[in-house]
């Protein structure tokens, strides 16, 4: 046994464990948040608001509506596209709708677009006031975290790991000592034809000049 391989070996392993205990111990990433809202204290009877909504893009998001009113109304929430000119138009069906509702709550998780499109319409008879809030909630990387974090820190964990259990390996199972390489059998002159180590024996003798 190598003691002095071992040593290294467990040394080496120590260090991976630790990488990958320290997993449990990363911060969480930062949340961003958005909040929008909109009041509207007196919508007439049989007229329509829309609400256009700016959020921020994200792959990964959660959105959350909720909306209260005095009377009756209908609501519809759009994702949107851009209009010719300027401002936005809703894109397909509603991703939400109420109707004749006095309040209402939605929630969503998954890609986040930048505009939404918020559309109010009174059914009733008189005024009625209405408010809206709609509450964008997401992570976006910086540029650094292109690799995560723990992604990195679990590689080099377990290459630690794997060379320290090599190490240890050879260690309790190698003899002691040096190892040469040994012997071909064939001895080599110096440059001056001198035999370096001395391996070379006594020039043999032509037993037929005796």
């Amino acid at each position: 046994m190598r003691s002095g391989l071992v040593i290294a070996g467990v040394a080496v392993a120590v260090v991976g464990a630790g990488l990958l205990l320290s997993l449990f111990f990363l911060p969480a990433p930062p949340v961003n948040s958005r909040f929008s809202s909109v009041a509207i204290s007196d919508l007439g009877p049989n007229a329509t608001n829309p609400w256009i909504i700016s959020e921020d893009s994200a792959s990964q998001g959660t959105l959350v509506l909720t909306w209260s009113s005095q009377g009756p109304v209908s609501v519809s929430l759009y994702t949107t596209v851009p209009c010719q000119g300027q401002g936005v138009c809703p894109a397909g069906k509603p991703l939400v709708t109420w109707n004749a509702n006095t309040s209402g709550a939605w929630s969503y998780h998954g890609a986040v677009g930048a505009a939404y499109l918020l559309s109010v319409l009174n059914f009733g008879h008189a005024s009625t006031s209405f408010v809206a809030s709609l509450t964008e909630t997401y992570t976006v990387p910086t540029p650094s975290q292109a690799v995560p974090a723990w992604a990195l820190i679990t590689v080099g964990g377990l290459f630690l790991l794997g060379i320290g259990g090599i190490a240890m390996f050879l260690g309790l199972f190698l003899e002691p000592g040096i190892y040469r390489p040994p012997r071909s059998g064939y001895a080599t002159l110096g440059r001056d034809g001198v035999d370096p180590v001395g391996e070379i024996g006594p020039e043999p003798v032509d037993v037929r000049d005796a």
